[in-house]
């Protein structure tokens, strides 16, 4: 566990779950694991301070290329983005956090 301290705000954090339902191979599923990781770690600017990632693979992510990768995560940036923008609490959870 990372801790980031109280001065410093933590860095956007990738997790990745590729199952061999995913991909039988062991090489496959750690191509689809490094392909991810270098697309988040050449692109971490696409997400908030704070935020945490978690990719599920999903069948046919072996298939994917660095270019393919990183359109979905850009999408998925740009979907974050505007649900962070809209995101005013509702009158019922200000209740329930005051």
């Amino acid at each position: 566990m990372r801790s980031s301290g109280p001065s410093r705000p933590a860095e956007p954090r990738l997790g990745i779950t590729i199952t061999k339902k995913t991909a039988q191979r062991a090489v496959a599923r750690n191509r689809v694991k490094r392909v991810l990781r270098e697309v988040f770690r050449r692109e971490r600017a696409l997400f908030p301070v704070g935020c945490d990632v978690v990719v599920i693979g999903k069948t046919g992510a072996e298939l994917l290329g660095y270019e393919d990768v990183l359109g979905e995560l850009r999408y998925v940036a740009q979907k974050l983005a505007a649900a962070g923008r809209s995101a005013a609490p509702r009158p019922d959870e200000r209740r329930r956090n005051a």
